[in-house]
């Protein structure tokens, strides 16, 4: 795990031993190199936000930009050996004494930990005196016009479903709040406020705060920004309790908020936090320990599919706001015409919500670079992201509520423990679950008739998802005998005619090797796998003690002690 020592606002830090990354953030004076600012379209009152506010916005804002300072790995770490960092940040705050309390370092490192996969430290120093305010350019009475609400406003589908339905099914007055690294997020977020306004700006004015907050000067080392939603919910819980408004919105879909894992890929950390259930309730414990009444944040859509939340334009009469939206996680590389990749796990989420939700006239496949059903994915990374969505679905689609918790044993996390009604929430989790998997699957299966006649006569690319879903291009140049499939828990795994019954850590195995070679690693390392899956055995041979499956399923890779499977 990297080590990295990082000096805050020229606070001083100790030698560092051998190995142990330095990396230096400023937000003031000529070495600056991160963007700290908060405005609001008017700025007639200077507002001020001081002491252990100011210290989490700026707190919140050093970890938004340690991450991006040291790299995960990039796409060669095809293991991701390389994602995990740990990072001690050096920095000034205007309350030491409190900061270093166990409770408010325990809180507050656990939230990070768990938000990012990283480790975090902290070593607090007092601040000086001219540092220890914040300017917040807002007035608030003459210019938000006194809201209830704060909503965390991206720009995407999510957020506008939540805002709209707060503001106009439910007669709530949300102030938006965006965070805006680039010029190009802030006006596409503007011109979606703006279309808002248009609309139903005789029920709400919808005032709108911009956050800049990002480094300046070089490239990231790296994009994930897993602390993103960190720095997002500090910044609506700051200006929450500015305005005395008790409750922060922070508004995504059921089941982008759950972070199952579709895909070796996508374990972990490596699909965003931003609203999992378990880091806004951590989050909430720490923003109790800073303020004396503090707001809460939540999670309006927690409990429903992006379809389900598309049923709020319908219901404002505003499904055309669909197409100011922007959804992919590649949008500083697109253009105008064409804002969504098409191949990113967000993108291939609202492409199957939105046709599920019949608003393909406002989120038509050309606004896309890659039509996923049609056209041919760019890479195998692609066609492992595709394949592993629809694939996930299938599988969901079979086992019912205690076979989901078995299978993907990450939901536990997703319920409160102390929860008097723990047992309804988890089962109001599997049975969205099971929707949305219902829904992907009527998708793929509508678009497999609609194509039909070009699926029969192979007129579609090989490597679009259609024929790779309907096995036209999932089997080609391998031989029919040598097909594999599995059971929703590889506990029953096939290779042609031959069946093998497997364990549970033999079936973990299968299955680590099984994800892998979708992403086009061919082989991995015993010790690896052994680490990975966390099994305590001296070798692979052991685990498969007795079993038909070693040597038959599981065999020898090129290389010393690597292992594929005969696939």
């Amino acid at each position: 795990m990297k080590q990295v020592q990082v000096a805050c606002d020229g606070a001083a830090v100790p030698q560092a031993d051998a190995g142990v990354l330095n990396r230096s953030l400023n937000h003031r004076g000529p070495e600056a190199n991160v963007n700290l600012r908060i405005q609001s379209p008017a700025s007639t009152l200077l507002a001020r936000v001081e002491d252990r506010a100011a210290d989490l916005v700026r707190l919140a804002s050093y970890v938004y930009a340690a991450d991006q300072s040291v790299s995960r790995g990039g796409e060669s770490d095809a293991h991701g050996d390389a994602w995990k960092r740990h990072f001690t940040l050096h920095m000034p705050v205007s309350d030491p004494e409190f900061w270093n309390q166990g409770p408010v370092l325990r809180s507050l490192t656990e939230t990070l930990n768990f938000a990012s996969e990283d480790a975090w430290d902290f070593q607090f120093a007092p601040l000086a005196t001219e540092q220890a305010q914040l300017t917040l350019e807002l007035d608030p009475n003459s210019v938000l016009g006194n809201p209830d609400t704060v909503y965390l406003f991206s720009g995407g589908l999510d957020s506008l479903c939540a805002v709209l339905e707060a503001a106009v099914l439910q007669g709530r007055r949300p102030l938006l709040l965006s965070h805006s690294p680039a010029f190009n997020i802030k006006n596409r977020q503007y011109a979606l406020g703006g279309a808002i306004k248009v609309l139903f700006g005789d029920t709400w004015s919808f005032p709108q705060i911009s956050v800049a907050i990002h480094r300046t000067g070089a490239d990231a080392s790296d994009y994930s920004q897993r602390t993103r939603s960190f720095l997002f919910a500090s910044l609506g819980a700051v200006i929450a309790d500015r305005l005395n408004i008790s409750d922060v919105c922070l508004a995504d879909n059921g089941v982008v908020s759950l972070n199952l894992p579709i895909n070796g890929q996508l374990i972990g950390a490596r699909a965003s936090r931003s609203t999992h259930p378990k880091f806004l309730r951590l989050f909430n414990q720490l923003i109790y320990e800073v303020f004396p009444d503090p707001p809460t944040v939540s999670n309006p859509l927690w409990n429903r599919t992006r379809t389900e939340a598309l049923e709020v334009l319908r219901e404002t009469n505003s499904v055309a706001l669909a197409e100011e939206t922007n959804s992919c996680s590649h949008g500083r590389y697109r253009t105008l015409m064409q804002p969504h990749c098409g191949v990113c796990s967000q993108c291939i989420d609202r492409r199957f919500a939105t046709v599920a939700a019949d608003m393909v006239d406002y989120d038509p496949p050309e606004r896309y670079g890659v039509d996923i059903f049609r056209q041919a994915l760019p890479s195998p990374k692609d066609r492992t992201m595709a394949l592993s969505y629809v694939r996930f679905a299938s599988e969901v689609e079979l086992l019912d509520e205690t076979g989901l918790f078995v299978k993907y044993p990450e939901l536990y996390e997703c319920v409160d423990p102390n929860d008097p009604q723990a047992e309804t929430v988890a089962g109001n989790l599997a049975t969205m679950i099971k929707r949305h998997a219902k829904s992907v699957m009527e998708v793929i299966e509508d678009q497999i008739v609609m194509a039909k006649a070009n699926l029969a006569r192979g007129a579609l690319p090989a490597d679009c998802l259609l024929p790779l879903v309907a096995g036209s291009g999932e089997t080609s140049g391998s031989a029919q005998t040598d097909f594999f499939r599995h059971s929703p828990d590889y506990r029953e795994v096939w290779l042609g005619d031959n069946k093998f019954d497997l364990t549970t850590n033999q079936a973990r195995v299968v299955e680590l090797l099984d994800q892998q070679r979708l992403a086009s690693v061919s082989a991995l390392s015993q010790a690896y796998i052994l680490e990975n899956l966390e099994i305590v055995s001296r070798n692979l041979s052991q685990v498969f003690r007795g079993s038909s499956a070693w040597q038959q399923l599981i065999v020898t890779a090129e290389g010393r002690g690597m292992y594929r499977l005969k696939v």
